[in-house]
């Protein structure tokens, strides 16, 4: 029988501890492989260097780090695809900047579609880590 996970164990991200793991990752982009990733190694390290910013949850391990990683790239591919269309708009401030009803119908019909429901949150404004995630993962990687 699966044992079933606790929530209790789940990691509950901060946003400074969100901006200090990306501090960390971007002191140590030399570590970054040709697919935007980390070793295991860069992982822990982060984890314990962020360590005493925790203000709630469980203490963050380098496990918890590399999720936390794929989610912030996740995020920033979703972005960079967006971007990467014809027509759009995006800026670290309004996101995509969707104002009126059409282009409210067009960005609805966007993010309808499969993997693109992460842009939700920037139709009005845009992500905090866009630069710094730009700035870590290798361009032209296809991270």
């Amino acid at each position: 029988m699966a044992q079933e996970s606790s929530h209790a164990d789940r990691a509950v991200w901060t946003d400074t501890e969100t901006d200090q793991l990306l501090l960390y990752l971007f002191n140590n982009q030399d570590k970054v492989g040709d697919t935007g990733n980390f070793k295991d190694v860069t992982y822990n390290g982060a984890a314990e260097a962020i360590s005493e910013y925790l203000q709630s949850g469980p203490q963050k391990t380098g496990a918890m780090c590399k999720t936390k990683w794929a989610s912030l790239k996740q995020t920033y591919n979703v972005i960079q695809k967006y971007c990467q269309q014809s027509g759009v708009h995006w800026d670290n401030t309004k996101g995509a900047n969707i104002e009126g009803e059409a282009a409210g119908l067009v960005w609805s019909e966007y993010i309808s579609k499969k993997g693109n429901s992460i842009m939700w949150p920037f139709h009005v404004s845009g992500w905090r880590h866009f630069e710094r995630m730009d700035n870590i993962i290798p361009q032209g990687s296809g991270a």
